[in-house]
């Protein structure tokens, strides 16, 4: 079993090892079982700690994480929504609509990308087995939300262990593989405990939650073992006009205003009073070129999707992208409430701002982008 470094449970403070769980990677499905969103029947006598090693179970893992015990120190009630209760700078929700949206946006993900990853060549090499005494492949996820995106990794790399770290555990709904294991872990207390542990560390539309991006890189750079490759995945919490021209802050008696833009610069705004990681990381390829010969390559693309299918000439991909944004900013819009009335505007304003803009994305009143950022970076090998 792995080792581990535990830690008290306390108000601030939470779980973190193996579990097994019921997984669906189908899109849009949740589980409907216990009354906390978390899904499964727990063992009370599993240790609780922080996971130091990303070597496979031969049993099906278990959660060591407890329902009945723990739901009330790593959730709670906010505004009519299930949120995380250990850290106070990621906000949005952590219950069964949330990760059914992640869900949708893993999908969306996916087809953006071709895949469940870009740099393909070097995550195949990097994921490829080997034989003993060498250690098995690993891949870690950071932020891991509903499990989709390792659940298939699991599947596409059996020979692989796959961990994802989150402050609360998945909702899934089906047997996970047995090379997948979640942890409950809060990556701003570091991740120096995986040195050397992970060939693919994969970090996906957590930005607004990361007290320190760079640092956070920085370590990365330890957590990966020689050849190993980081992928990195953020939606801008902008719009872009039907010019792909930005579109600025605007009042509502203004030329050009939409409810969409509104709402999310009021995002923007409570995001931010949280913590800086919300702007940090469209910065990601220029810490990664500071970073030096760490990494033998890196690369960068940026995608601008449209807000439903309002363009004319569409592919049927390219269609089904865009429908799936704008069902996944449909259902995004109810998970700002929480955040939004935290930062102190009043019910009725969100109400207001929210009917509004999900009326405007649904009928297509505005012909609107939204931009997505991909960075992906190989650690140099050793030389031979």
């Amino acid at each position: 079993m792995p080792s581990s470094r535990a830690r008290r449970l306390s108000g601030d403070d939470y779980c973190s090892s193996s579990h097994a769980s019921d997984a669906d990677d189908e899109l849009g499905e949740t589980s409907e079982d216990g009354t906390d969103g978390t899904g499964t029947d727990i063992n009370d006598d599993l240790s609780l700690g922080r996971g130091t090693s990303p070597a496979p179970s031969l049993n099906p893992s278990l959660y060591s994480y407890r329902s009945s015990v723990d739901g009330g120190i790593l959730l709670k009630d906010l505004y009519g929504r299930v949120v995380n209760s250990t850290s106070q700078t990621y906000l949005l929700p952590a219950d069964v609509l949330e990760h059914s949206r992640l869900d949708m946006q893993h999908e969306m993900l996916k087809k953006m990308r071709n895949g469940l990853f870009l740099a393909a060549n070097d995550v195949r090499r990097a994921l490829a087995p080997r034989e003993d005494p060498e250690p098995q492949p690993a891949v870690l996820d950071i932020g891991s939300g509903s499990g989709s995106w390792m659940v298939d990794m699991a599947k596409m790399f059996p020979h692989a262990e796959i961990v994802g770290i989150d402050l609360v555990p998945a909702n899934l709904n089906h047997s996970a593989p047995l090379n997948c294991r979640f942890e409950c872990d809060d990556v701003n207390l570091g991740l120096l405990h995986y040195k050397g542990a992970f060939d693919v560390v994969h970090v996906s539309c957590v930005a607004q939650g990361i007290a320190s991006y760079r640092k956070m890189l920085d370590e990365i750079t330890e957590v990966l073992r020689p050849g190993g490759v980081f992928l990195a995945v953020d939606g801008d919490m902008h719009l872009w006009d039907e010019n792909q021209q930005l579109i600025p802050s605007r009042a509502e008696e203004e030329p050009g205003f939409t409810w969409t833009s509104r709402l999310f610069y009021a995002m923007r705004d409570a995001m931010r009073a949280r913590g800086p990681g919300l702007d940090e990381y469209v910065q990601i390829y220029d810490w990664l070129q500071e970073q030096g010969p760490v990494w033998e390559s890196t690369g960068r693309e940026r995608m601008l999707i449209p807000l439903g299918p309002w363009k004319t000439d569409m592919t049927e991909k390219e269609k089904y992208i865009s429908e799936l944004m704008q069902q996944n900013f449909i259902r995004m819009a109810d998970s700002f409430r929480p955040l939004l009335l935290s930062y102190g505007f009043f019910e009725e304003t969100v109400e207001r701002w929210t009917t509004n803009a999900k009326d405007e994305v649904k009928n297509i009143r505005h012909k609107l982008y939204i931009r997505f950022q991909f960075e992906w970076a190989v650690k140099a090998r050793k030389a031979s």
